[in-house]
């Protein structure tokens, strides 16, 4: 009897000591998996956090850097007389565009007309011009065999000297008398004689926005034509959106 009372006393320690010894493992245990937990809850909200954060939420502005809006040489030379663009501007309100060229006679003779080589897609959408023009976009001018608009108010140049050789005082001869050129004032030298170029602004007010390119640029004086190139409004096309999104 005896024995078994010390059996089943030395059980219940065994018992015992086994939770004893177990028993400071299982808090650990508890510890590690909460931690563990802790971590990958801090690696989720952190991705979460990043998606969200590339998600586009509207308050980031679009910027689009848009293509130049001309194409091609804006100046030319035609044997002296010269045209260039000078305005290119596009109202969002109204829907227009209204361009300009600075057109002046500086050859040898004065510009009777000029053309320039727009197309009838784009001729149509003239609303009004600061000079009277002719419509050549689908019969071809006879005087230059060009298509486009035609400006025909002519161009006179205005004497500003005399003779600066003549017979008397011991003026050279032909061969010795200077070429035509254009100074910086504005002033032709032909021959002898000087003559003020006549420089004019010719404005184009168009309906609608439009894509540029290079065109037929021609310039009609005296007998002779000046053909070039310019650049200018091409085809209408809708309008860049306000925000480029």
């Amino acid at each position: 009897m005896k024995h078994r009372r010390l059996t089943r006393r030395w059980l219940r320690w065994q018992r015992g000591q086994a939770m004893a010894e177990y028993w400071v493992t299982i808090p650990a245990g508890i510890i590690i998996m909460l931690a563990a937990a802790g971590v990958v809850q801090f690696i989720t909200n952190g991705l979460t956090q990043t998606v969200e954060g590339l998600e586009y939420t509207g308050s980031v502005e679009c910027t689009v850097t848009q293509a130049d809006e001309v194409t091609g040489p804006v100046y030319a030379n035609l044997s002296g007389h010269t045209v260039e663009l000078v305005m290119n501007v596009y109202d969002e309100e109204t829907d227009t565009t209204q361009i300009a060229y600075r057109v002046t006679s500086g050859g040898a003779h004065d510009i009777s007309h000029w053309m320039l080589g727009l197309p009838p897609g784009v001729a149509k959408h003239i609303i009004w011009t600061s000079e009277p023009w002719v419509d050549h976009t689908t019969k071809a001018d006879p005087t230059t065999g060009m298509f486009g608009i035609k400006f025909d108010t002519g161009y006179t140049s205005t004497d500003s000297g005399g003779d600066g050789g003549g017979s008397g005082g011991g003026g050279g001869s032909d061969k010795d008398k200077p070429g035509k050129k254009k100074s910086e004032a504005g002033i032709v030298l032909t021959g002898y004689s000087a003559r003020e170029a006549d420089s004019r602004l010719v404005v184009i007010h168009l309906a609608g926005y439009f894509e540029w390119d290079i065109t037929d640029l021609g310039v009609k004086a005296s007998t002779e034509v000046f053909m070039g190139t310019i650049t200018a409004p091409a085809r209408q096309v809708d309008p860049p959106s306000a925000d480029g999104c």
